[in-house]
C-alpha cells in the first residue's frame, strides 16, 4: 500500500493542499497560511475553468470548509504540521507529495505553480481585492470588499507595480484612462513617456520583459548624461 492509498489522497481536497505545500512560491517559500491556501487553490481552479473544491462565498469571499477540514485530517495523518499560523509538509508529507505529482498532468501542476507563485507572497488585503476583483462573483456576502475598496487606488498600483496584473486590468479595476493612470506615478522616478511605454509592454504581454528593460536603459543613459553635463 502506498501513502496515496492509505490515506486516501488521491481526493482533489487533499491532493491539492499537499501538492501545493511541496511548490514553492517566487519568494522559494513553501509554507502557507490557511488564508493563502484557500486563495491559490481557489484561483488555479478559476483559471483552470474546473471546479472539483467546494466554495462559498462568505465572508472572505471563496472559502472551503472542506479544504479546512481536510487540512485537519492531514494533520491527524501526520502529512502536514501548523506552526506560526502556516502550513508546511511532514517528511511523509513530502514523500507523499512526490507520488501525487506523478498523478498530475503537465498543465494542471503548472497552472497550481503559476496560482502559487503569483499569489503566495502578496499581503492579505492585496490577496483579497485581487480575488475580489478576479473573479467578482466571491464579492457577494464579502465583509471586507467595501472597505478595501476605499483604498483600490494603493492596492491596485502595489499589484501592478509586483506584476500581479498588467495595466490594461489595473486601469479596469480603477475605472481610468491610461493618461490618469501615468500620472498616479511620480514623475521624479520615470518620466511619463516611459510609464506609458512600460504600460504599453505590460499589455502586449509577450515582449514585455525586453520592452521594459530597454526603457529603463533609457532612463539610466539619460540620467548618466545629465550627471555628466
Amino acid at each position: 500500500m502506498t501513502l496515496i492509498e492509505d490515506y486516501g489522497l488521491d481526493s482533489p481536497a487533499r491532493s491539492l493542499l499537499l501538492t501545493v505545500l511541496s511548490i514553492e512560491d517566487v519568494n522559494e517559500k513553501l509554507e502557507m497560511d490557511p488564508l493563502h491556501i484557500q486563495k491559490v487553490i481557489r484561483y488555479y481552479e478559476y483559471i483552470r475553468e474546473k471546479k472539483e473544491i467546494d466554495f462559498s462565498n462568505f465572508k472572505l469571499g471563496g472559502v472551503s470548509f472542506e479544504l479546512e477540514e481536510n487540512e485537519e485530517n492531514l494533520i491527524e495523518y501526520e502529512l502536514i504540521d501548523k506552526k506560526n499560523n502556516e502550513f508546511h509538509l511532514t517528511e511523509d508529507g513530502l514523500l507523499a507529495a512526490v507520488d501525487l505529482k506523478k498523478t498530475f498532468n503537465r498543465q494542471d501542476y503548472e497552472q497550481l505553480v503559476c496560482a502559487k507563485k503569483l499569489l503566495n507572497d502578496l499581503p492579505t488585503d492585496e490577496l483579497l481585492y485581487f480575488m475580489y476583483k478576479t473573479i467578482p462573483e466571491t464579492q457577494k456576502h464579502s465583509t471586507e470588499f467595501t472597505r478595501l475598496e476605499k483604498k483600490k487606488e494603493s492596492l491596485v498600483k502595489s499589484l501592478f507595480s509586483k506584476r500581479k496584473i498588467d495595466a490594461c486590468t489595473a486601469m479596469e479595476w480603477l475605472k481610468i484612462s491610461e493618461d490618469e493612470f501615468v500620472k498616479l506615478f511620480p514623475k521624479k522616478n520615470l518620466s511619463e513617456n516611459t510609464l506609458k511605454l512600460l504600460a504599453k509592454g505590460y499589455q502586449e504581454g509577450a515582449d514585455e520583459d525586453l520592452e521594459i528593460a530597454k526603457d529603463f536603459e533609457q532612463v539610466e543613459n539619460e540620467l548618466d548624461e545629465e550627471c555628466d553635463a
